[in-house]
């Protein structure tokens, strides 16, 4: 397995992407802890890798508030005193036409996406260096590197999360390795009740149609790039930001 012995946190575990590669980075061995706003998902998550025969922890955790993520920090410490990976998944999504977007919708959207991004690294990293080093995984978005209408408080912080990786990259290197991965149209939890109605209406096989892939991303096809990112075979690769989007920038 390419991550054993190796002890793995990931942001926003209990639904989506978060939970599937919670559970993809346990099958590889790490112990993994899942945290976010609701425990009852995390939980499930937790379940769900022990009864596949790992090991895993849920703290419910707000990103948003400093307190909260240094306790998650202290949890992951008197459970297994060191971290290896560090999943930043978490994030929350605005889809609104620029005009009619509030300084508050804004702040919210930031809170979690940009700064939720920022705080929880900057808690963590100290362990990760204790433990000789290890690799930071950013999820951001497509919409990080390119523009959409009525997307744009979400492009901002997405494109911040972008940036973030490479400055970060630069100053924790040789140690640790930060990489960020911007997947495209993916079906989870948050996006699903609005793929049913593209379905329903036909504009789902409009979208298809623009993926060289043909077809829509789905969280499993998340795993192999974390697995990559977070394991010994991507040891010389830091810095670097991968469109995870069925081929879709071809295009663009």
């Amino acid at each position: 397995m390419k991550l054993a012995d190796k002890v793995a946190m990931v942001t926003g575990g209990g639904t989506g992407i978060g939970k599937s590669v919670a559970i993809a980075l346990a099958l590889e061995g790490a112990k993994v802890i899942v945290i976010g706003r609701r425990l009852a998902p995390l939980q499930e998550t937790v379940d769900e890798i022990v009864k596949a025969g790992g090991e895993a922890l849920a703290v419910s955790t707000d990103i948003t508030k400093i307190d909260e993520i240094k306790q998650a920090l202290q949890k992951v410490k008197e459970r297994w005193g060191r971290l290896d990976v560090l999943v930043n998944n978490a994030g929350s999504g605005l889809r609104k036409a620029f005009l009619e977007i509030s300084l508050e919708e804004l702040d919210d959207l930031y809170n979690v996406d940009l700064r939720g991004v920022f705080a929880v690294t900057q808690v963590m990293v100290p362990l990760l260096k204790e433990a000789g080093g290890g690799s930071i995984i950013n999820i951001a978005s497509i919409l990080g590197v390119t523009g959409s209408p009525n997307f744009t408080s979400y492009c901002a912080m997405k494109g911040g999360v972008v940036n973030l990786s490479r400055a970060l990259a630069a100053e924790l290197g040789p140690e640790i390795r930060v990489n960020c991965l911007c997947p495209a149209h993916i079906v989870t939890p948050m996006t699903q009740s609005k793929h049913d109605r593209w379905v329903a209406t036909g504009k789902a096989d409009a979208l298809i149609r623009r993926f060289p892939m043909k077809r829509i991303g789905s969280v499993e096809d998340m795993n192999g790039s974390v697995i990559f990112f977070a394991s010994d075979d991507s040891q010389w690769i830091t810095g670097q930001i991968l469109t995870i989007d069925g081929g879709l920038d071809c295009y663009i």
